[in-house]
């Protein structure tokens, strides 16, 4: 997808947004609004003024917060101290984000943080993989609350232990994958401090896979 701006928005529409830290207090909202056009219901859109030109987005997201599985950061080259980041959405949020790229081509994906419009870009190809990325406008509280609920692309495993690549969907398993995630993190940290001070830890026990392992019956 195509970088449409990098500059924050200002935009006068404040009846219509809701104040960053009162959404904060309740749940972190990420939502994705597509661009569209006035043929749909007027109580299903929203015109927002960008540039100085009005732009129609649907009220309704193709995805949001809850379709995240893990995401991953990186400094916004353009506005030091803020971020972009890479989603990872489950299989919700992937169909769904397929299915509008290839639908609404050449159209513009509007991304919100928290009710304030925050990066825009072109669709210019459908996104099949589910990763969608927020290029700039993160703040470091941002993506502090973000670690809060979410695990870093790079510490994830599979949610499944026959597939590989099984994203975490339900509560239950993204719950599982912060945690797995956070465990891993804190051993590299770990690591690396060993690393820095010359210590060398034996690396940890295998468990026997079979109770018996070993063992030799009598007469063997």
């Amino acid at each position: 997808m195509r970088l449409l701006f990098r500059a924050v928005f200002m935009l006068s529409f404040s009846g219509l947004l809701a104040s960053c830290d009162t959404l904060r207090e309740n749940k972190l909202l990420i939502t994705a609004h597509v661009q569209t056009n006035e043929i749909e219901h007027p109580h299903e859109l929203m015109k927002l003024p960008i540039f100085g030109h009005e732009m129609i987005f649907k009220k309704i997201p193709e995805f949001s917060q809850r379709s995240i599985s893990g995401f991953e950061p990186f400094p916004d080259e353009k506005a030091p101290g803020y971020y972009g980041v890479l989603l990872q959405l489950d299989t919700k949020g992937r169909t769904a984000l397929d299915l509008a790229t290839r639908q609404y081509r050449g159209m513009y994906i509007l991304t919100m943080v928290n009710g304030l419009p925050i990066d825009m870009v072109e669709i210019d190809q459908p996104i099949t993989d589910g990763r969608f990325t927020i290029w700039r406008g993160l703040s470091q509280q941002t993506i502090e609350e973000m670690d809060k609920f979410y695990p870093r692309l790079k510490y994830m495993k599979s949610s499944s232990r026959l597939m590989d690549d099984m994203l975490p969907s339900t509560d239950k398993e993204k719950m599982n994958s912060r945690r797995d995630a956070m465990a891993l993190e804190a051993a590299e940290k770990a690591a690396a401090r060993d690393k820095e001070r010359g210590v060398v830890r034996p690396p940890p026990k295998k468990p026997n896979d079979l109770p018996f392992e070993g063992y030799k019956l009598p007469g063997t």
